[in-house]
């Protein structure tokens, strides 16, 4: 005689897809091991191997030797598969019922079932913005330091885009640098236009107090077939979601509910509640950059909406009757944001006091200081401490 399953063994649970591995699914996660119910576990579809800290990409492309801080395992994510699993996979189509995935995986086959789904796929940026491209731990490392090895050979040094990305980078060459030349070309007037015009000053006023040139209110032409690798060029993102380009995993959803996809952005229409705006799949949530929502798309704004995503889908579990309009309602965050420029200067939009203001005076801002951008913090995230023993994991 065949023995009996245990009760909610990991076969016989609900499951919450989340696809995506980034801040959505982390808070998600967090809040889940708090509140989702007995019945369920979590099951996170994610092609990259390691999470990727990409807070701290702009330093990691100029100073080398601690890259392996910025890329943490999932393996201790959850104490048991009952809990919860994350599958390395890219997600290739989305069902009423299913996941399906581009490679089989051990206990799944190629596809997920769910109950709840949140699509957290996020947005595709350029490098250094992110190393979308780049599914392994060495992989990632290794095109960092390949981007470290082209500004070190570089004499002047070419950067496209005055996002929090490129304004960071723009200051760590120049710190580390001083010699080379380092020119910043935004199309705009003004730096971060979803943030306050002090933020924009301050951030001038300090990458002209370390020499970085700075052409704004104009374009590059850029060659047909894109610039030559020659060492002199790196193009960098925004994070202030000016200017990110759609990711094509958008599609998978628009496949599946077509009204939910505004065809021009390419962004998920979507209610307060965070579910998709399609009622014919009240069960499907979204959050993060791929959300069609207030929010500047920040990490700090992602992790909001995913917390509030787990929060309503467990109200859901608990009470199947229960309606939209009882659910939590998101309310768009306040844009805060912080800007490392080099070791020891900073500017930040912080709320204090009740206040949202606009500073770099170094005795508010010092305390957020980080050699490695707060990558230990991650670790703690997923259940791994950064430790000598655990970098190379």
């Amino acid at each position: 005689m065949s023995a009996t399953a245990p009760e909610n063994s990991p076969s016989q649970k609900k499951n919450v897809v989340i696809i995506g591995g980034s801040c959505v699914a982390i808070a998600a996660t967090l809040t889940a091991k708090k509140i989702l119910p007995s019945t369920h576990r979590l099951i996170i579809i994610e092609k990259h191997s390691h999470f990727h800290y990409m807070f701290a990409f702009p330093r990691a492309c100029v100073i080398t030797g601690w890259e392996n801080e910025l890329f943490v395992p999932y393996t201790k994510l959850f104490d048991s598969p009952e809990k919860g699993q994350v599958l390395q996979a890219l997600a290739t189509n989305i069902t009423k019922t299913h996941v399906e995935l581009d490679r089989s995986i051990d206990g799944f086959g190629t596809s997920v079932e769910y109950d709840y789904l949140i699509y957290g796929t996020g947005a595709r940026h350029p490098e250094p913005g992110n190393l979308n491209d780049h599914d392994t731990k060495t992989g990632a490392i290794q095109r960092l330091k390949e981007m470290q090895e082209k500004i070190k050979r570089a004499t002047k040094v070419l950067l496209i885009g005055g996002g929090a990305v490129g304004l960071e980078l723009a200051v760590e060459i120049r710190e580390h640098f001083p010699e080379k030349e380092v020119t910043l070309v935004h199309s705009r007037d003004r730096y971060m236009l979803s943030y306050k015009l002090g933020l924009h000053q301050r951030a001038a006023d300090i990458l002209k107090e370390f020499g970085v040139r700075q052409v704004t209110s104009d374009r590059v032409i850029i060659p047909e077939g894109g610039f030559v690798d020659d060492f002199k060029m790196i193009k960098v993102a925004t994070r202030d979601g000016k200017e990110i380009e759609s990711d094509l995993q958008s599609d998978l959803l628009s496949k599946l509910s077509p009204a939910s996809v505004d065809p021009k952005s390419r962004l998920v229409k979507t209610k307060t509640s965070l579910q998709i705006d399609d009622d014919a799949f009240p069960n499907i949530f979204t959050a993060g950059d791929v959300a069609d929502l207030e929010d500047v798309k920040t990490g700090g704004a992602a992790w909001r909406q995913g917390e509030r995503c787990m929060r309503n889908i467990c109200k859901m579990i608990e009470n199947p009757k229960i309606q939209t309009a009882q659910l939590e309602r998101h309310v768009p965050m306040p844009p805060q944001i912080f800007l490392y420029f080099g070791v020891a200067r900073a500017a930040a939009q912080i709320k204090l006091l009740g206040f949202m203001i606009a500073t770099s005076w170094t005795f508010l801002v010092k305390r957020f200081f980080s050699y490695n951008v707060h990558a230990t913090r991650s670790w703690d995230w997923l259940g791994t401490p950064l430790t000598k023993e655990t970098a190379d994991n």
